[in-house]
């Protein structure tokens, strides 16, 4: 028997927000996902670091990589995995790009609770954040 992971994207960003070789803090319902603009390719990981919860969306992009600005554990952002001697992994999102918006996508049952955080936040400004400092 096959398994389909269910997925629902959510247009988070335009393409020309975001500076190539910078992340982004995205908040949507009770998620915080770091998005990475590297210039022809987007990139989406879990925000925290896995050693100190620093923001990687904060952190210093190298190629497929960024290191978290907290103690530059550097992290994969193609596998979530923490490289050169590190531990831990974040969770990665899939990203599309649709009509000039960049989209992530979460899992069933992961986009239902996103769904309802931000349908009973919806007469709250925050109920999607996107942090648009550098």
């Amino acid at each position: 028997m096959n398994t389909v992971n269910c997925r629902k994207w959510y247009p988070v960003v335009g393409t020309n927000i975001i500076p190539v070789k910078e992340g982004r803090r995205i908040t949507f319902g009770n998620q915080e996902v770091a998005l990475f603009n590297l210039g022809g390719e987007y990139l989406a990981i879990n925000n925290r670091c896995p050693h100190k919860q620093g923001p990687l969306s904060d952190g210093i992009v190298a190629g497929k990589t960024v290191f978290c600005p907290l103690h530059n554990l550097k992290i994969s952002l193609e596998t979530g995995c923490a490289l050169a001697g590190g531990n831990g992994q974040v969770k990665t999102y899939p990203v599309k790009i649709l009509k000039d918006k960049v989209c992530i996508a979460f899992e069933e049952g992961q986009f239902q609770a996103v769904e309802n955080e931000v349908h009973s936040n919806a007469n709250e400004p925050n109920s999607m954040d996107i942090d648009l400092g550098g």
